[in-house]
C-alpha cells in the first residue's frame, strides 16, 4: 500500500505548519526532481514485498516544502492492518536528540553548563568508580581522573555504557544489578524467554525503577564506570541520567518538562512516554530481525524456528507502552508520528524555531550540532575523521570518505527499530524514515539518503 502525497497534503498541513502543496510544480520549486522522488517508495518497498520490514514510512521536506511523504505495508502483518500516516512508533534512540534540545533550553537559562560536573546535580556520581580490567581478566577499580560532566553524558564519552556495549566484566555488574532504565524487552534473558513462549510482552513488564532519578542514583553507586570519563566515546545510558539531571534544574517531571517547552509549543500532539487509550488503535507492532536473534541471544540460538525474516516481539495491543510510566528514559523511551518528528527536525533545521515559535538559538543549534569529539577521542573509536558527535547528535564530517550522499555537517541520529532521521543545512532538506524492526541488517538510511539525493534538481 502506497500513500497518495496529494491525498495527504491537505491533512499534514493542517498538522504540521509547513508550507506545502502538491505536485511537480512544487518540487520543482524548491529544487526536487517529482519524477525521481516518485522512486523512493518503489525503491524501498521490495523490503515489505519480501517480509523482511512490515511497512515503512519515508518523508522529505526541502526549504519548508513537503515534497515526499509515502506510507506502505502494514502495522500488524498477522491481522493484514495498514500502516497510516499517522501510526505511532518506538522512536527509541531518536528520544535522545529531544533530551539534547531539553538540554539546550536550561543552558540558554544559565542554570546548567557543559562543564558541569554531573555531581553537582547527582552527588553519588563524585564517588563513582572507574572500571580496571587486568591483563588476566581479573578486575580493579579506581577513581575518576577528572570529574564526569554534563559534556561527557551528552556526547557518549562518559564511561556509562548499555549491557551491549559494556565490556563483558561490566556487562555483567550491569545485568546483576537489572541495570537498565527500560522495559525488560531490552534485556537479553528476558526477550529471549518471550520469544520462545511466542506470546509477546505484555502491560505488566514494567521497568525496574521508580523514576528516573531511582535509577539514576543506582547507577552512579553500584556500578562503575568502563572508562575514564572524555578517553572515548561509548554509547550508553548517559542521555537517561541527562533527564534526571533535568528534572532536578527545572523542577519539573522530565515528560513534563518535554511537554511544556518542547511537545506543546511545537504542536507535537503524538509525542508521549506513554501511550493515550484514545490514540492506542494508531499503535504498531514491533518485529525482530529473526536470524540475528541467536547472534544477540545466545541462549535461544538455534531454538526459534522462524520462517520468516522477521519475528514478533511486542503486540500493540498488550505492550507496555500502553502503562502509564513513571521512568521517563530520555535515551530510549518515546513515542511519535512521523509529522511530529518532522516538526521537531524543521524546528532544528530553522536553527531553533518552527513558525512564530522559537524553542531555542540559532547558536545553540549550531553548537549541538556540531562535532564535540576531539581528534585523540576520535581516534580511539572506529570512525576518525569521518562521523563526529554532537550533543546527543551525530554529526557528517566528511561524506566523501564515507562514500555516501549528504552534505557535510548534516546531523542525525537512528533508532534502534530502524527509524532514522537526518538535517542537511547546506541542502535546507530534513527526511525521516519511521518502521518497527529491531536489529535489521538491511541499510535503510544509506538507500533512503542516496534516493532523496538524487531527486535533488537545482
Amino acid at each position: 500500500m502506497l500513500f497518495n502525497l496529494s491525498r495527504f497534503l491537505f491533512v499534514f498541513l493542517a498538522i504540521t505548519g509547513l508550507h506545502l502543496n502538491a505536485g511537480e510544480l512544487e518540487a520543482n520549486k524548491v529544487g526536487m526532481s517529482q519524477e525521481r522522488l516518485d522512486k523512493i517508495a518503489p525503491a524501498l518497498s521490495k523490503y515489505v514485498a519480501s517480509g523482511q520490514l512490515p511497512g515503512l514510512i519515508t518523508a522529505v521536506a526541502r526549504k519548508g516544502e513537503m515534497v515526499h511523504f509515502e506510507v506502505q505495508g502494514f502495522a500488524d502483518l498477522k491481522n493484514s492492518v495498514p500502516l497510516k500516516r499517522d501510526s505511532l512508533f518506538r522512536i527509541y534512540s531518536m528520544s535522545k536528540p529531544i533530551t539534547g534540545v531539553a538540554l539546550m533550553i536550561l543552558i540558554e537559562e544559565g542554570k546548567i553548563r557543559l562543564s558541569d560536573p554531573v555531581a553537582l546535580y547527582i552527588p553519588q556520581f563524585a564517588s563513582m568508580k572507574v572500571l580496571v580490567v587486568n591483563e588476566d581478566e581479573t578486575t580493579s577499580q579506581e577513581k575518576q581522573r577528572k570529574p564526569l560532566t554534563i559534556r561527557d553524558l551528552a556526547t557518549h564519552t562518559s564511561g556509562i555504557a548499555y549491557n551491549f556495549t559494556a565490556n563483558k566484566q561490566l556487562a555483567k555488574i550491569y545485568n546483576d544489578n537489572k541495570m537498565s532504565p527500560y522495559f525488560s524487552i531490552d534485556d537479553p534473558e528476558s526477550l529471549g524467554e518471550v520469544l520462545l513462549q511466542g506470546k509477546g510482552m505484555d502491560t505488566d513488564n514494567l521497568k525496574e525503577f521508580k523514576n528516573i532519578c531511582d535509577f539514576s542514583v543506582s547507577l552512579a553507586t553500584k556500578t562503575p564506570l568502563m572508562h575514564q570519563p572524555g578517553y572515548k566515546y561509548t554509547y550508553g545510558m548517559g542521555m537517561d541520567v541527562l533527564g534526571c539531571i533535568i528534572e532536578r534544574v527545572s523542577g519539573q517531571t522530565f515528560d513534563n518538562f518535554l511537554k511544556e517547552r518542547i511537545f506543546d509549543p511545537l504542536d507535537m500532539r503524538d509525542t508521549f512516554f506513554s501511550i493515550p487509550e484514545k490514540k492506542s488503535d494508531r499503535f504498531t507492532d514491533l518485529y525482530a530481525f529473526a536470524p540475528a536473534l541467536g547472534y544477540l541471544i545466545p541462549s535461544i540460538a538455534g531454538r526459534i524456528n522462524s520462517k520468516d525474516p522477521i519475528i514478533l516481539i511486542d503486540k500493540k495491543e498488550t505492550s507496555p507502552y500502553l502503562a502509564k510510566a513513571t521512568v521517563f528514559d530520555g535515551g530510549s523511551g518515546l513515542i511519535a508520528s512521523t509529522q511530529d518528528y518532522l516538526r521537531f527536525s524543521q524546528m532544528l533545521l530553522n536553527g531553533g524555531k518552527l513558525g512564530d515559535v522559537r524553542i531555542l538559538s540559532r547558536k545553540s543549534v549550531e553548537l549541538m550540532s556540531r562535532n564535540h569529539l576531539s581528534k585523540e577521542v576520535l581516534a580511539r573509536n572506529s570512525f576518525p575523521g569521518l562521523q563526529g558527535v554532537g550533543l546527543t547528535l551525530g554529526v557528517d564530517l566528511d561524506k566523501g570518505l564515507q562514500g555516501s550522499h549528504g552534505s557535510d555537517g548534516s546531523f542525525y541520529w537512528g533508532g534502534a527499530a530502524s527509524t532514522v532521521f537526518w538535517v542537511d543545512p547546506k541542502e535546507d532538506l530534513i527526511a525521516v524514515l519511521m518502521t518497527q524492526v529491531l536489529a535489521s541488517p538491511l541499510p535503510l538510511r544509506e538507500e533512503f539518503s542516496t534516493l532523496v539525493y538524487q531527486a535533488i534538481d537545482d
